[in-house]
């Protein structure tokens, strides 16, 4: 059945209804997630995934946007180094430029100062790889990932809406620089921090279950409990590492009060089996291709890099981050069938 477009005249131009905006981006979203599912190293961290500049790229082929960056300029800041570029978001029907964005690529981030240099020695079958030493960054390499940020970021600034919609995440996975501890790189990154956000060690808080109050698990095991304010800002949070503060007499009891959620249910994992199976013939009822078994596991095993016979036991082997990001995914292909 063939749905008339209708749209309004206003008096700043035509816009559509928004019934029609959110049909319009509902089918750009799933139509990004079958691409973007096919992606054979996906960027996921925290068991969310992040799109790369040519998934934002095809989200803005959706809506005829595309990027024009400019020329790359060597920058310094507070006595660093880097290349800093602009980008401009362009209505290709039009020509006109709808939007842009900056980014930076500095010198005090993390693989972007030196790297390590290898040398093949040795004869034969004894040829090998040795690492000789380390050399400089070419400024050029810093110069075309401050475009390629600046690009992204252009999109991000007009389509985080239908990227969100899609289930990822809305920063540009080449924003998120892992394992930097510099005070200035952090500045310069334009990641999305909710309002519960762990500034100390740069990750978000979460309550569910029986948690009495908002934490992130350490690597070690122990917990950091946001502290408790009247009015809790994202920049702002303060925490504490399982100690005393003048705040709370002591630690939030988490471990211990902390109920098993759905996707902790399964014993030998994080997922709910017998809510999964629901969810897959929900998905097959609606002939939706992706819920084929056969599918399935050739994308888990892409993906999470993890075997099995069926869905179900592939499932029960994921970690929780990766339990996680297969569950949305499921979520987000059942609202968009």
């Amino acid at each position: 059945m063939t749905q008339e477009l209708t749209v309004r005249q206003t008096d700043v131009g035509i816009f559509l209804p928004p019934d029609i905006v959110l049909e319009n981006a509902r089918t750009a979203a799933k139509a990004l997630i079958s691409v973007v599912s096919q992606k054979k190293k996906p960027v996921i961290m925290n068991g969310e995934q992040y799109l790369e500049y040519e998934d934002w790229q095809t989200c803005g082929q959706f809506y005829g946007y595309t990027v024009r960056t400019h020329h790359a300029e060597p920058v310094e800041v507070d006595g660093v180094k880097g290349a800093r570029a602009e980008a401009d978001l362009v209505d290709v029907r039009t020509g006109e430029v709808i939007g842009g964005a900056e980014a930076y690529c500095m010198r005090d981030e993390e693989h972007w100062n030196t790297r390590p240099k290898y040398e093949w020695q040795g004869e034969g079958g004894n040829r090998q790889r040795v690492k000789v030493g380390d050399e400089v960054v070419p400024w050029f390499q810093l110069a075309s990932m401050a475009q390629t940020r600046a690009g992204a970021k252009a999109f991000r600034n007009r389509l985080a809406w239908v990227v969100v919609l899609a289930g990822y995440r809305a920063t540009p996975a080449e924003e998120m620089t892992e394992g930097t501890i510099s005070e200035a790189v952090k500045g310069r990154r334009t990641v999305d921090k909710p309002q519960h956000w762990c500034s100390l060690h740069n990750t978000e808080f979460f309550k569910k279950g029986n948690m009495k109050g908002y934490a992130h698990k350490l690597p070690d095991g122990t917990w950091c409990n946001e502290e408790k304010t009247k009015d809790p800002i994202r920049d702002a949070a303060k925490v504490k590492v399982g100690v005393e503060s003048k705040h709370e007499t002591a630690p939030e009891p988490l471990e211990s009060t902390e109920s098993p959620t759905t996707e902790e249910t399964n014993a030998n994992g994080y997922i709910d089996l017998a809510v999964l199976e629901d969810n897959l013939n929900e998905l097959r009822q609606k002939h939706v291709d992706w819920a084929d078994e056969k599918n399935l596991l050739s994308y888990m095993k892409k993906i999470y890099k993890k075997e099995g016979a069926s869905v179900l036991e592939v499932a029960a082997q994921l970690d929780k981050g990766s339990a996680a990001h297969f569950m949305n995914q499921i979520q987000n292909t059942i609202e968009m069938a």
